[in-house]
């Protein structure tokens, strides 16, 4: 993207006296990236993940941005480098995030800018506050995984689920100046981690779920919670915690949240602000009832799946919490644009059905499959793989939950990455009573198109995993890979 260009009052924003002079123009950007580094430019010097799975030191990486030009370096220690100028302040990783809002004129105080967390459900979840928040004329927005949206159009892509500080400051600045009034964003656990969001004026911040994910990174399922927590020990004044009061997990946070706190459930042991008394699901909508302070009210969304209901409710009720109409609410969700990668279908030939999802955990996979049980088909056929270099837990877990949901298994690769595809296979067949029973194909597209070709009339083929991503990652290398196109080419090829 390369470093943000905009002129900051710097020792204003850092609270502490420059070491040197600093250049009577400024600096005429700053990043934290050495390899975008411009001449002129001040360098933020901390760890952080600056490519997709790569870790980076800043302060290793000092003479590298000294090299390109750098004027000014923010560390957390004297560098011993030359520069016009440098700051030390107590963690520069915080101080770079709040430097993004002042250098883009703090967008996030100007916009109803809501953070959606949990294990699953988050982009489903700002796709919903976007679209049913969104009035003619002043259209709302997300950002999240499936890139950064403005109305049910997306604007831009992005390199992670919640990107770095600055990126996510311009595009906030960019959706300002587009006219948006509301931006509902995923705030991943990584993020949290390393304080992308540090200081972000949150109106709201939702929780979804908690599952086993992500232990790769946190270590252990503790700290993966501690890191979902801090979005609601941080919500400013007059911020909202919208919890999930149905989730293990609801106690604590609602315990932890420096705001004020408005519940959903729709689950009738666990009653809630905003509570669902009727749930149908069907195989293409959901028709959902839920009391909102004393009324009811009913809303209509084209979502296959029970699951979803989560979803929608945790949507209108973070939008009830910065005071929308329930009423509005429920005439917007009746024209929900589908969500790329989240139980997309696609009719095979010989009258089988292909459901594509993104269901990468544990959590996401029994509640994809448990949807899809409650389809009407004759065999469900199940294609899934596990992430390489991820959280090798989960591996058996996911096996176990296919054999126990699925009549069939083709078991396969889902970004390998730097990992034995066959390493990861066996973790997950380990987790089977029968495990001979599975097909096995480390080449996904093999895998599918043999699921493919053993459904029968009436049959679903769910292939999961990864949704509207159209990559495959082996090695470090990315290449073209889609679920959908490739369930679309096994299908005009065999009716050719």
């Amino acid at each position: 993207m390369g470093p943000a260009r905009v002129a900051v009052d710097w020792t204003g924003v850092l609270g502490v006296p420059a070491l040197g002079r600093v250049p009577a123009e400024g600096f005429s950007g700053f990043s934290c990236r050495p390899g975008e580094v411009e001449a002129g430019d001040l360098f933020f010097a901390f760890p952080e993940f600056l490519a997709y799975n790569r870790w980076s030191d800043g302060l290793a990486r000092i003479g590298e941005a000294r090299a390109r030009g750098a004027a000014g370096v923010v560390a957390d220690r004297p560098t011993g480098a030359s520069f016009a100028a440098g700051w030390v302040v107590p963690d520069p990783r915080k101080a770079f995030a709040e430097a993004a809002r002042a250098a883009y004129g703090r967008p996030d105080e100007a916009l109803d800018l809501i953070g959606v967390t949990g294990t699953n459900g988050k982009t489903t979840t700002v796709r919903l506050i976007a679209h049913l928040a969104g009035v003619p004329g002043a259209a709302a927005a997300s950002m999240g995984t499936l890139g950064c949206w403005l109305g049910d159009r997306r604007i831009e892509s992005m390199d992670y689920t919640t990107d770095l500080a600055h990126e996510s400051m311009r595009r906030l600045a960019r959706l300002r100046a587009a006219g948006a009034g509301l931006v509902a964003m995923e705030v991943s656990s990584h993020a949290l981690a390393l304080d992308r969001v540090e200081r972000f004026c949150f109106r709201a911040g939702v929780f979804t779920n908690f599952t086993q994910d992500h232990l790769d990174f946190h270590g252990d399922t503790e700290s993966y919670f501690a890191a979902k927590r801090r979005l609601f020990e941080r919500l400013p004044p007059g911020g909202t915690a919208v919890i999930n009061a149905a989730d293990p997990r609801a106690a604590a946070l609602a315990a932890a949240s420096s705001g004020g706190l408005l519940t959903y459930s729709t689950d009738t042991a666990f009653p809630a602000d905003v509570m669902a008394e009727d749930v149908r699901p069907g195989a293409s909508s959901l028709r959902l009832r839920f009391a909102w302070r004393g009324r009811s009210h009913d809303l209509v969304a084209p979502l296959a799946g029970r699951f979803q209901a989560d979803n929608v409710l945790a949507a209108v009720a973070a939008l009830l919490a910065l005071g929308h109409s329930p009423e509005r609410l429920c005439e917007s969700a009746g024209d929900f644009p589908p969500v790329p990668g989240r139980m997309e279908t696609v009719v095979l030939g010989g009258g089988a059905t292909a459901v594509i999802d993104y269901a990468h955990n544990p959590g996401g996979l029994e509640n994809l499959l448990r949807a899809c049980r409650g389809m009407e088909h004759r065999k469900l056929l199940l294609v899934f793989g596990c992430g390489g270099d991820r959280d090798r837990g989960k591996r058996p877990l996911m096996g176990r939950l296919g054999e126990a949901l699925a009549d069939r298994l083709f078991v396969t690769s889902d970004n390998p990455r730097t990992e034995d595809p066959a390493r990861i296979i066996r973790d997950i067949l380990g987790g089977m009573d029968n495990p001979e029973r599975a097909a096995v194909d480390p080449d996904r597209a093999a895998a599918i198109a043999a699921a493919c070709a053993a459904a029968g009339e009436g049959d679903l083929v769910v292939v999961a995993g990864k949704g509207h991503e159209d990559y495959q990652i082996i090695g470090t290398e990315k290449t073209p890979f889609s679920d959908r196109r490739e369930v679309e080419f096994w299908t005009a090829k065999a009716v050719d």
